[in-house]
């Protein structure tokens, strides 16, 4: 049960076993494999992955594929917390798909932009206490996402082995950079996550934060250096994520959705309501006019052409390589 009784619900339920998951664990996947779900009933903790290759984007279906994982793992009684992670190292989200907002379908964008939405709801909302796992970058939505969690830990970042080169992720709602603007409900949930000047600076700024700089701003809530360490996860890593059961960022993941998982459920679900039913309230009874208003600003010919003109300099980048 969520927070949010008798809330709409996304629909993308047909489920499909995972064969590489021993025995013990129960292991799931959309029908598109947009997200796997891994549960551990013993430990009361499940993993949902991220897997929309290549950078995770959130179209209508990985939206509903979301929202619709959320609903599994949260039917499962002996499951209180669940582990938000990408099969990307190098990416957790990118954000919406672009290809969502450029020349998009009359039809299908008030539905796109509802799925988000509902995102928002089901996630923000859940019974379950959410862990965001972020290895990868995570700008725009792909931060929302992991802002919409219980608790956020971050990778440090590594140096790629064959290439020599640094990879450190980076967070961050900027939106401004492509000529839009995050709407109300995902702007003021960094405002209460980092403080209203930070949030104001860096959604003006479209200020993309690294993993030191999220930690000191409270964007995050732990950053973890990529330092292979033992396992100690009572055997769900390894289960899940064979090549990465002792990442550093996993095993701290792991070990705050235990803790997480032997509060009682019943104070854990309260206080997460006292601090969240406001907001979520708020966003429902503007639901209706948050799409609306979305849908006439996307489709203004200055933010078509901004999308665009973002749309080439991507292929441009891409050619480069």
């Amino acid at each position: 049960m969520s927070l949010l009784l008798g809330r709409q619900r996304c629909g993308f339920s047909r489920l499909s076993h995972q064969k590489s998951v021993l025995s013990y664990f129960s292991s799931t996947s959309s029908t598109d494999d947009l997200v796997l779900s891994s549960v551990d009933e013993n430990a009361g903790i499940a993993m949902l992955t991220m897997n929309r290759p290549p950078a995770n984007s959130l179209s209508l279906e990985m939206n509903e594929a979301i929202c619709s994982s959320i609903k599994n793992i949260e039917a499962n009684p002996k499951i209180q917390s669940v582990i938000l992670a990408s099969s990307n190292p190098k990416i957790f989200s990118a954000g919406l798909d672009i290809s969502e907002l450029v020349s998009p379908d009359k039809d299908r964008l008030p539905k796109f932009w509802s799925s988000l939405q509902q995102v928002y709801i089901d996630l923000y909302g859940s019974r379950l206490a959410t862990v965001a796992a972020i290895q990868g970058h995570a700008p725009a939505a792909g931060c929302f996402l992991a802002m919409a969690c219980d608790y956020r830990v971050m990778s440090a970042g590594d140096i790629n082995s064959e290439t020599k080169k640094n990879h450190v992720p980076t967070i961050g709602l900027n939106e401004t950079r492509l000529g839009i603007a995050a709407p109300f409900w995902m702007g003021q949930l960094l405002v209460r996550t980092i403080g209203f000047r930070q949030a104001e600076l860096a959604l003006a700024m479209g200020t993309l934060f690294p993993p030191d700089q999220a930690l000191a701003v409270g964007l995050v809530d732990d950053v973890v250096p990529r330092q292979p360490c033992e396992s100690d996860n009572d055997g769900f890593l390894e289960s899940v994520i064979k090549d990465q059961a002792s990442n550093p960022l996993m095993q701290k993941a792991y070990k705050q959705a235990k803790i997480y998982a032997k509060i009682p459920p019943q104070a854990r679900v309260a206080s997460k309501l006292l601090t969240r039913d406001e907001h979520l309230q708020d966003m429902i009874a503007k639901r209706e006019e948050d799409r609306t208003h979305f849908c006439g600003f996307v489709t203004q010919e200055a933010v078509q052409n901004n999308l665009a003109a973002y749309v080439e300099a991507l292929k441009k980048k891409s050619r480069k390589k």
